[in-house]
């Protein structure tokens, strides 16, 4: 009786946003919201091109800073290692890659692969021999006096810092969290085409043998076991991966797309769209509606013919002796009327991907959205934080300190040099107002003329040798200016020591007094 009382009060209707029936239309699983999210993605104008726009605008053309380090010997040559590599790895694409995961599946794993040589025993330690009491023969490795220093010559020439940089697919990838500490455990399941490959290795096929070969042993290990393998997270013990997810709360397990928030309104925009194809495609054929009063049975069945004749033969001409009434049926006028629903739906993606309608289709100049361009630089200036962090401890970090580009601060402890990296180009600024404000401090000695040239995407170097190379030649901007020195005093030497003033003078029909020579004084 308690539970009917409750039921008729409430009038049988319950409440609940995550029994609804639009709600569990949504996926549900990992694996299945990952699919939305390329699908729209891939289908939908909005949600591509601000996808795109969030990945591309907030990086730009990587820079790397020399570091503060004691020695510049040393901080030059961190510098050169750290500029081979990012051309080498080709970083800024990188870079691109990962920031798309992170928006469009809201975390990324990010596997940097150290396949360089192992370093020989040798080049640390060496083998001491000698001879026991009762005559037999030992020997002993112990470390070498010179041991640092062939350790960094042998890495200055055999090491070439992560040899790839992979964006893991999530749908390989199984993680743990735990909470109360930082550590987690990752392992990658192995897909079934490289099962495939290790099997035909073990059957004799060379080329699959090729492939196995370049596995890391582990990797193969685990793979004939059928176990997943394990990802090491430490950067300073060699290939690790390292997770990074779009979150706001530690305690969260998992990262989160912008594309969750919009989820609902996307797939209510496409049932519009599929309930307007609907109509459209039953009317792509229009339907034809011949009627005629008093019509019999023969008559209608005679009129069927002769219509069926005329829709054959355009020049088929219908002939009755009573009047024909034919209407042809399209979708004008049946098309549902979604005008004011797709506003709405436009505004909600607008807010839910962080963007503006100006942003996606640039019809807007910056003044008309100062305040929404500056939120967005705002959240643009915070991912670039998270790039420069990423990049800097996991990516720099661990190779200069394995190529010895250490040394000891203040308080005796060793300090890893590594370059900073930096973005030279703003992301969403007044080009114009950008760069007179830019100009006026490099007028006021506040600001290099190279940074500048960095936002005119002009690449400094160049500008500097070819600066040099037309350096006192006619290619010169300043070079007319001597030019014009030269020929005036040119003309003063020739005025001076000529006839020039008297001919002037002549053809002028002019008389020249020519100005007497001062008198030689008394000498004292």
């Amino acid at each position: 009786m308690g539970a009917g009382a409750v039921a008729q009060a409430s009038g049988g209707n319950f409440y609940s946003p995550e029994l609804s029936t639009d709600f569990l239309e949504l996926p549900q699983s990992l694996n299945e919201q990952w699919n939305y999210y390329r699908f729209f993605y891939n289908n939908e104008p909005f949600v591509g091109q601000a996808i795109d726009l969030h990945t591309e605008l907030p990086l730009s053309k990587v820079r790397l800073a020399r570091p503060a380090a004691k020695s510049k010997k040393l901080a030059d040559a961190a510098l050169r290692f750290c500029e081979k590599w990012v051309e080498k790895i080709g970083l800024l694409q990188r870079l691109i890659e990962i920031v798309h995961d992170y928006y469009l599946i809201g975390e990324v794993y990010i596997f940097c692969e150290d396949a360089n040589p192992e370093m020989p025993r040798e080049i640390r330690e060496k083998v001491v021999r000698r001879v026991e009491a009762d005559g037999t023969l030992t020997e002993d490795w112990i470390e070498r006096e010179d041991a640092i220093e062939n350790t960094i010559a042998w890495q200055k020439k055999n090491y070439t810092g992560w040899t790839k940089i992979r964006i893991l697919p999530p749908e390989q990838v199984h993680i743990q969290t735990f909470p109360f500490t930082d550590e987690v455990i990752i392992e990658l399941i192995p897909d079934a085409k490289t099962k495939h490959v290790l099997e035909m290795a073990d059957q004799g096929d060379r080329n699959a043998q090729r492939v196995a070969n370049s596995m890391d042993p582990t990797v193969v290990d685990a793979l004939r076991r059928g176990d997943n393998i394990p990802l090491s997270t430490d950067p300073d013990g060699g290939s690790f991966v390292h997770y990074m997810a779009n979150k706001k709360s530690q305690y969260e397990p998992r990262g989160h797309s912008i594309l969750q928030r919009c989820l609902r309104t996307l797939v209510y925009f496409d049932k519009l769209r599929q309930a307007q194809t609907s109509i459209a495609s039953r009317h792509m054929t229009p339907i034809r509606l011949v009627y005629a009063e008093d019509m019999d049975e023969n008559d209608t069945e005679a009129l069927r013919d002769q219509i069926d004749l005329a829709l054959q033969d355009p020049d088929y001409s219908i002939v009755t002796n009573f009047q024909v009434t034919w209407e042809e049926m399209n979708s004008n006028g049946r098309l549902l009327e979604l005008t004011s629903e797709y506003d709405l739906v436009a505004r909600q993606l607008y807010a839910g991907l962080g963007v503006t309608e100006s942003l996606l289709n640039g019809e807007s100049s910056y003044s008309g959205d100062r305040i929404n361009l500056e939120v967005i630089n705002t959240r643009y200036m915070l991912l670039r934080e998270n790039i420069q962090r990423l990049a800097e401890e996991y990516f720099f970090k661990p190779m200069c300190k394995r190529m010895g580009f250490i040394e000891t601060d203040e308080d005796g402890q060793d300090v890893v040099i590594y370059p900073r990296l930096s973005f030279t180009r703003l992301a969403l600024r007044d080009n114009q107002d950008t760069f007179d404000a830019l100009f006026q401090l490099y007028q006021k000695g506040s600001l290099d003329v190279e940074t500048i040239l960095d936002l005119l995407n002009i690449d400094p170097v160049v500008v500097k040798e070819r600066l040099e190379r037309d350096f006192a030649t006619f290619n010169d901007s300043a070079f007319h200016e001597v030019l014009r020195s030269a020929y005036g005093r040119v003309g003063d030497q020739l005025t001076e020591g000529s006839d020039l003033v008297q001919k002037i003078a002549d053809n002028l029909g002019l008389e020249y007094n020519k100005p007497e020579e001062p008198g030689v004084g008394p000498r004292f």
